[in-house]
């Protein structure tokens, strides 16, 4: 796709999400996207509860999202892992494993004993999938790879949860590999748009990024830059 097919598409859909977005966020959703702004950890039993009644999870993209945004929050304030997870044994079984596989990708060693546990009230597939994940070798999400979408989300919850550039310079090294398809440029694109963060980071890799990746994100400097202008 060429560079000008690039920006109106995701004008498009940016434009679409946008609107969806502000419609239909929920508060504890706005609560995630924002947490790396003013991290409130003590928020984050009710911001599980609250996920769970907004539906969220039920969004496409939403699981491993999660997973990133947890994960980090986990990792740093492992302290406080027990208690909450006290408390989350009211959540629904699928929620719970998100959390328990929150927690194995933490690093926090707890993680794979909760999803052991889990698998022993789970359908058959949900059990090999939970036995494939503890017998990965366990790696901090800054350091995973970013091979799909699924690993993308990962990315961008973790980046919600920390505000880290490594989370955003790992998609743009999978983009700049031809790993990730259009839906990982438009995912950035929004992004960019919603998050000024993101937006100083696609402007301080311009420079460092191979060609390839320059001009995409040239593309999503300059929609997220129009999308920022008041509308007369």
């Amino acid at each position: 796709m060429n560079l000008k097919k690039f920006a109106c598409l995701a004008g498009v859909l940016l434009a679409f999400a946008g609107s969806q977005a502000s419609a239909e966020m929920g508060r504890w959703e706005q609560w995630l996207n924002s947490y790396y702004q003013h991290p409130q950890p003590e928020k984050v039993v009710n911001a599980a509860y609250g996920l769970d009644r907004e539906g969220y999870f039920d969004q496409a993209g939403a699981i491993p999202t999660a997973i990133g945004f947890f994960a980090t929050v986990f990792a740093a304030n492992p302290d406080k892992v027990d208690t909450w997870f006290a408390e989350f044994r009211q959540l629904p079984s699928y929620e719970q494993r998100v959390m328990a596989s929150a927690l194995w990708y933490s690093g926090n060693p707890k993680g794979e004993q909760k999803l052991l546990a889990l698998a022993h009230t789970s359908t058959t597939e949900s059990r090999r999938e939970i036995e494939q994940l503890v017998n990965t070798p366990n790696t901090d999400i800054a350091n995973t790879p970013v091979r799909s979408d699924s690993s993308m989300n990962l990315q961008w919850g973790a980046f919600l949860a920390s505000g880290e550039e490594k989370n955003v310079t790992n998609i743009l090294a999978a983009i700049g590999r031809g790993q990730l398809g259009e839906s990982a440029r438009v995912s950035l694109a929004f992004n960019a748009a919603q998050h000024e963060r993101v937006l100083d980071i696609c402007r301080a890799q311009l420079d460092k990024q191979p060609n390839e990746v320059r001009s995409i994100l040239r593309a999503v400097i300059n929609d997220a830059e129009v999308k920022k202008q008041p509308t007369s």
